[in-house]
């Protein structure tokens, strides 16, 4: 009852071709619930149990969501399931972002793995679980006490096959009365087989009737399936156009914030080489007026050590040479 078991079950074995109809009532009858739908199965809920009974206390049953109505509150189930396997060394991965959704393929495709699972296992389980109460173990968990069990559906199935035992011993008492009378003559039993052939006439009719009556709803949920997905085809049509619409404006808003950004990066070269020439300028205007300002100083200082010891037309000259140079 371990990984090597597990392993066994591939994608072509034959549990993987089990009837819906088949899962559920081996469901039900091992567990007592009342499930009719595979996708009932989505919350995990029913695979904990399952894992429970054959693997006792592998699973916290009073931990298990039994009313849990929403994809969030399924994972939880789950999280109890897969740290069940690891305990039992099960090698087998579970896609629970695929089973919370409830689609229908998804989950039929576990539940077939799980009975074969356990008609695996159960081989080694000694008579199974004696003394085993699905409802009461059900009861521990939240909301487990409200799920339905197959107490009614049992009942149904009781009676309708007790109505086939009644038809069928009545029809054999008929038969035995039939073959007990003697012919009575020729025309008698021609009379009857005319009579037998008008009624096995009717009943064919009839049963045609039945069969193109009950092909009419096929046909309609056929019409609503197609009408249903022609309008997902229109949505989807609808918000492809909406998304290459946006994809075309953001293209052109692409463009041209790349044309502004050009523009401004050769706006920026323009500034930047005014303000070094701006800064050239200040450095060789500076330069003229500092030249000026150590002659003065020079000329000062002679004048102050001998009266007219300075050169004025000497200085003038010095002057007009600074002032008129150029930056070369």
């Amino acid at each position: 009852m371990s990984g090597a078991t597990d392993a066994a079950i591939g994608m072509m074995d034959g549990a993987y071709f089990t009837s819906k109809n088949e899962i559920l009532t081996f469901f039900n009858n091992l567990l007592n619930l009342n499930l009719t739908k595979i996708e009932q199965t989505a919350s995990g809920a029913m695979a904990c149990q399952l894992t429970e009974y054959i693997f006792p206390g592998s699973v916290a049953m009073s931990r298990v969501n039994w009313a849990a109505q929403s994809p969030h509150e399924y994972i939880g189930n789950y999280k109890l399931l897969q740290n069940a396997f690891t305990k039992n060394k099960i090698q087998k991965y579970v896609d629970v972002d695929k089973l919370i959704r409830a689609k229908y393929q998804d989950n039929l495709e576990f539940c077939q793995w799980l009975k074969a699972f356990f008609d695996q296992t159960s081989s080694m389980m000694r008579g199974g679980r004696e003394g085993y109460d699905p409802v009461a173990v059900r009861a521990k968990g939240k909301g487990g006490k409200t799920v339905a069990s197959n107490k009614g559906g049992m009942k149904k199935s009781s009676a309708s096959a007790g109505g086939a035992s009644t038809r069928t011993v009545g029809s054999g008492r008929t038969g035995t009365t039939g073959a007990s009378r003697p012919v009575r003559s020729t025309a008698t039993t021609s009379n009857s087989r005319t009579a037998s052939g008008s009624s096995t006439s009717s009943r064919v009719a009839a049963s045609k009737e039945n069969n193109a009556n009950s092909r009419l709803p096929a046909q309609s949920r056929h019409v609503a399936s197609s009408s249903a997905d022609s309008a997902k085809s229109a949505k989807y049509e609808e918000e492809n156009r909406a998304l290459k619409s946006e994809n075309t404006c953001l293209k052109s808003e692409n463009i041209s914030l790349k044309s502004k950004f050009s523009e401004s990066e050769h706006a920026l070269a323009e500034v930047e080489m005014t303000l070094q020439t701006v800064e050239s300028e200040r450095d060789f205007y500076f330069e003229k007026l500092r030249g000026i300002e150590v002659m003065l100083q020079v000329y000062k200082e002679k004048e102050e050590e001998e009266e007219g010891g300075g050169d004025v037309a000497a200085v003038m000259d010095r002057m007009f040479k600074v002032m008129y140079a150029t930056m070369e």
